[in-house]
C-alpha cells in the first residue's frame, strides 16, 4: 500500500483578532496537554478540517449560529470544549 502525500500550498490569510486569540489559546492548550509542538498553521488546518467534516451534520439553526458569530465577531469556546478536543486529539 502506497501513501500519496497531498501537495501543500502556501497561502497568506488574515485572522480577525478575536479568532486569532481563540486559536492561539487552543494552540497553547494543545502544547500544554500533549507536551508536543503545535504550529498555528497545523491548529488552523485541524480546525478547518473538523469544521468541513462537521458541515454534513449541521442543521439550519447551527448555520444561523455560525452566521451570527461571524457577524457579531464573538467567538466563545468554553474550557470544557477545548479540553474535550485535546483529549480526542491525544487518544
Amino acid at each position: 500500500m502506497t501513501t500519496k502525500s497531498v501537495p501543500k500550498s502556501k497561502k497568506s490569510i488574515t485572522l480577525e483578532k478575536e479568532i486569532e486569540t481563540k486559536v492561539r489559546r487552543i494552540q497553547a492548550r494543545l502544547i500544554e496537554k500533549t507536551d508536543q509542538t503545535w504550529s498555528l498553521s497545523v491548529v488552523l488546518n485541524i480546525l478547518v478540517t473538523a469544521g468541513l467534516m462537521q458541515t454534513k451534520k449541521m442543521s439550519r439553526a447551527d448555520w444561523q449560529k455560525i452566521k451570527t458569530l461571524v457577524e457579531d465577531k464573538t467567538v466563545t469556546f468554553g474550557d470544557e470544549l477545548i479540553s474535550d478536543f485535546v483529549k480526542k486529539m491525544s487518544e
